[in-house]
């Protein structure tokens, strides 16, 4: 398994590519620049296979839809968030966007505990509400990418339609009961691990926390 992370657009979102053995791939949150991620996908020799979005906001979709024109492969997010993907006005609406967002409609809609498999990469979906109402956490193996629900000893904000600060904090105390460590892929900032948070995440209960 490779994992490559990429920063990009003007809210520097981290966008992930994770490749198996063989070289198949996905694109985790195509925030901005779908070039970018052609030219990595193409240096690497990577074949791309599925684009998953963690949350329907506008830093993390506005390469979907070229990407997706690009390799003809589905774009998977959850069916709760789905419908953003359609609000071109809403995405739009956004100060930073130059480039305008062109509405995807989404190919695979995942629920809770859903599974997605690519070769020996064994993705797990967990609903995650409150950044957005369907913000998802993608886990493989020991990795998880958290999208804004779960960031460095922080999470992400719930003042835009959608968030809600307490079922947020609810579902990042879900999270930090899964047995194990796990090292965190937030949407944006510094990588972190389950267990730094568990100790220094003020909004996780516990040693530290709340």
């Amino acid at each position: 398994m490779k994992i490559i992370k990429i920063v990009l657009g003007a809210c520097h979102t981290n966008c992930y590519i994770i490749a198996s053995d063989n070289g198949n791939c996905v694109v985790i949150d195509p925030a901005d620049c779908a070039i970018k991620f052609v030219q990595v996908i193409e240096s690497n020799n990577l074949i791309p296979k599925y684009i998953f979005i963690t949350h329907g906001h506008t830093d993390h979709i506005l390469a979907a839809s070229d990407l997706k024109d690009e390799y003809h492969i589905p774009v998977v997010i959850s069916k709760t968030d789905a419908s953003r993907l359609a609000d071109e006005a809403l995405i739009n609406s956004r100060p930073y966007v130059i480039e305008p967002y062109k509405k995807v409609t989404p190919d695979i809609l995942v629920h809770e505990n859903d599974e997605i498999w690519v070769e020996e990469l064994h993705f797990k979906f967990y609903a995650m509400p409150g950044h957005t109402d369907g913000s998802m956490a993608i886990i493989l193996d020991n990795c998880i990418f958290s999208g804004d629900t779960l960031l460095r000893e922080n999470h992400g904000k719930t003042t835009l339609p959608g968030g809600n600060e307490k079922q947020l904090i609810e579902s990042i105390n879900a999270l930090s009961k899964l047995e194990g460590d796990y090292h965190i892929f937030p949407g944006h900032k510094e990588e972190t691990t389950m267990e730094h948070e568990r100790i220094h995440n003020p909004y996780i209960e516990g040693e530290g926390g709340n």
